[in-house]
């Protein structure tokens, strides 16, 4: 509605000027109108420290994709081998870490001490997957649990 100002002159109503602020906040994406409804969940994380993953245990959703970071805080070389999650998929590994591919696609990535890696992949099977640490003395387990139906 516009308000009548003296003379010919008009003004925008309170509720417009409101309406025009929210429409223009939101189409320069600083929030979102779902913003409020849903709150986001931070990336998956795993931490290696003292030769043991923390957590032990994750959980994500199919067909969502995920940039999952594991983090070395051991003074020394570790693996992270997951075991039949990444087979056929597509995956980006970033970081400081050593990616390793055989004929089934992503096997393993070396992470250096203090170092990390990050594997950007999109889950298209549910269930539970194992992953651990492959060197010598390592007695490094964890588990990825996917869950959800196929969209």
């Amino acid at each position: 509605m516009w308000e009548p100002l003296s003379g010919s002159l008009q003004r925008p109503s309170n509720m417009q000027t409101f309406r025009s602020a929210f429409l223009s906040i939101c189409l320069l994406g600083l929030i979102s109108p779902s913003a409020s409804s849903s709150a986001a969940l931070p990336p998956p994380h795993i931490a290696i420290r003292e030769r043991a993953f923390i957590p032990e245990v994750l959980s994500l959703k199919i067909d969502e994709f995920v940039t999952l970071t594991i983090k070395n805080e051991d003074g020394e070389l570790h693996a992270f081998v997951p075991l039949l999650l990444f087979q056929g998929l597509n995956v980006m590994v970033t970081g400081n870490g050593a990616p390793e591919f055989n004929d089934t696609g992503f096997a393993r990535v070396l992470i250096p001490p203090h170092g990390q890696a990050g594997i950007r992949f999109q889950p298209r099977t549910a269930g539970r997957f194992h992953y651990i640490c492959d060197l010598p003395g390592h007695q490094m387990r964890g588990e990825i649990i996917v869950t959800g139906d196929s969209r």
